[in-house]
């Protein structure tokens, strides 16, 4: 019986069968690429504490709001994510504006001193600023009160803006003080020229 059983099983394949199993085709993912929308006189700006102004010299593409420190400008010496919160949320909306650099945290310990309010700040720039990409300049240590902060406490908590769409500059400003038109900044305003031209020629 069992061999009637596989002569029949035998018997119900075509001849032209191919009864090997074919690898399924791959199919290649389109890529999403990203429009840049259609804005004459495109803006590119930084906001932030005192290390904007030499970020901002060492850049081609972007530039302060005015080179005169407050809120209105965004960027101040000494200040936090708080205040640059507050800032914003007085400030009118600039759809214009397609890149945002925020250079901030450092005055804060990264976290350590102040309980950052990283996506009241994010959401705030996408609201003031829609049209905008938004990249973060990680900050300095080793000086003045943040001589026991390590770069692995800077990384980790820069790292934690990318979960809200931000684009990390490399490098840090590092283990510096960092008041004067360092080395480093030429390397980090190149960095961010380049990733500009990505999407901006």
């Amino acid at each position: 019986m069992r061999y009637i059983c596989i002569l029949i099983l035998l018997m119900s394949f075509p001849k032209n069968c191919n009864t090997s199993i074919s690898p399924k085709p791959l199919v290649k993912k389109e890529i999403n690429h990203q429009t840049k929308p259609q804005i004459d006189n495109p803006k590119h700006i930084i906001i932030g504490d005192s290390q904007t102004p030499f970020v901002d010299m060492n850049s081609e593409k972007i530039s302060r709001i005015s080179t005169t420190p407050g809120q209105s400008s965004l960027w101040e010496g000494g200040k936090t994510v708080a205040w640059l919160i507050t800032a914003l949320e007085k400030k009118i909306s600039d759809s214009t504006v397609v890149t945002t650099v925020i250079c901030i945290g450092t005055n804060g310990g990264f976290g350590k001193f102040l309980n950052d309010d990283v996506e009241r700040l994010i959401k705030l720039v996408k609201i003031r600023f829609p049209n905008s990409d938004i990249l973060v300049v990680q900050g300095s240590w080793g000086w003045g009160g943040l001589k026991n902060i390590k770069e692995s406490d800077v990384r980790q908590y820069y790292n934690n803006w990318v979960q809200w769409g931000v684009t990390i500059v490399e490098p840090p400003i590092g283990n510096i003080e960092p008041h004067g038109n360092k080395p480093i900044y030429k390397k980090i305003g190149h960095n961010i020229d380049s990733l500009i031209s990505l999407k901006w020629n």
